[in-house]
């Protein structure tokens, strides 16, 4: 199953409130034109809670209409960077959403269904301040409505950076975790999920006397910079332990950057399409 999204436009939502009180410490002299920027995006002003941020999409659907579901989410900015380039200097942020209000601005709940909300930016120079280079505001990541925090910000490419993360999620007792990886192309993010591990300890279909070995392992992600392909790093994922009657240890497999879709999962690696 791919697991890519390039994101180019914005999804067109109710807004209501104000923006005026979020700041940035952006460590240059243009923090209030990176407000003003990023105010399209998160234009709302939550005054019970106090929060700024925006309705949208949860991650999960309708069960009648198929329709996504949307919450309101409170955000936060969980990591900004200034990079130099060969094009000059970019400043990366990355944004995360907590499920806080409804479309009324009362608080709400959060559910095992609802994900957190992701939002990735690349700004770029422009004057005395800064402007879109690269942006989607509305991505999910992290699970019962929390935003996935504690990114990383990585060299994907000579001259380009992306966010990296591992989202967790446990059901019936499995719990599969996945790399989550942000790549700018173009006006858009792309997307890109790739398996990380699969733990059968909360269950007890598996591993006890008389039962099956649980198909339980784990990958080590790392950057690969000695080529590129496509302009991007490959992806070194070193795999340990068992799944269908195979060991691995130490096992490395290779994701090559293609073109538009980013990272994609091999056929034949072992924790393809657990998420």
């Amino acid at each position: 199953m791919s697991h890519a999204k390039l994101y180019g436009s914005i999804i067109s939502l109710r807004f209501f409130f104000s923006f005026a009180l979020l700041g940035f410490a952006t460590n240059t002299s243009a923090a209030d034109s990176v407000m003003d920027i990023l105010k399209p995006y998160y234009p709302l002003y939550n005054e019970a809670l106090q929060c700024h941020g925006a309705i949208a999409p949860s991650g999960s659907v309708s069960g009648l209409t198929r329709e996504p579901d949307t919450a309101g989410y409170c955000i936060d900015i969980d990591r900004q960077k200034v990079v130099e380039t060969d094009k000059g200097k970019r400043l990366y942020i990355l944004v995360t959403g907590d499920v806080s209000f409804d479309e009324n601005g009362d608080e709400v709940l959060r559910g095992h269904a609802d994900s957190g909300l992701v939002g990735m930016f690349v700004l770029k120079p422009k004057g005395r301040g800064w402007q879109i280079e690269s942006a989607n505001p509305y991505m999910n990541a992290g699970n019962y409505g929390l935003g996935l925090g504690g990114w990383d910000l990585e060299k994907f490419a000579p001259n380009t950076w992306g966010f990296v993360n591992e989202h967790s999620d446990t059901h019936q007792g499995y719990t599969s975790t996945s790399y989550v990886v942000l790549t700018p192309k173009g006006h858009g993010i792309i997307e890109n999920w790739i398996g990380a591990g699969f733990d059968s300890e909360g269950s007890d279909s598996c591993g006890g006397q008389g039962q099956r070995l649980c198909n339980d392992r784990t990958a080590n992600l790392d950057i690969d910079t000695s080529k590129t392909v496509n302009g991007f790093y490959t992806l070194k994922l070193t795999v340990d332990g068992y799944n269908k009657g195979k060991n691995y240890k130490d096992s490395a497999y290779y994701i090559k950057y293609q073109k538009d879709k980013g990272y994609q999962e091999t056929k034949d690696y072992p924790l393809k399409d657990i998420y």
